[in-house]
C-alpha cells in the first residue's frame, strides 16, 4: 500500500445516483406495486425491495410497509408515515 501526500481544496465529485424505486415521490397512504420479472422469485424480490424501502425510511424519517402479493406476482409497498 502506498499513501500519497495530503492534498488541499480537492472538490468532491457530484453523486450521480439513480433512484430505482419511487420512494421520494410517495406521499402518506400511497402505494406502489413492483411486478416480478419472468422467472424471478417473489421472495427474492421482497428481500430486495423491503430493505431498500426500510433504508430510505430510516434515512428520511418516513415509514413503509412491504407485502408479498402472490396473486398479482409482485410486491406492494405502502408509505405509512
Amino acid at each position: 500500500m502506498k499513501v500519497n501526500k495530503i492534498e488541499k481544496n480537492i472538490q468532491i465529485p457530484a453523486v450521480h445516483s439513480k433512484h430505482k424505486y419511487p420512494w421520494d415521490q410517495m406521499e402518506v397512504d400511497d402505494s406502489v406495486f413492483i411486478q416480478a420479472e419472468k422467472g424471478e422469485s417473489l421472495y427474492k424480490l421482497k428481500r430486495k425491495v423491503g430493505p431498500a424501502a426500510r433504508y430510505y425510511g430510516d434515512v428520511t424519517g418516513k415509514k413503509f410497509k412491504t407485502l408479498l402479493m402472490r396473486e398479482e406476482n409482485g410486491v406492494r409497498v405502502w408509505r405509512l408515515k
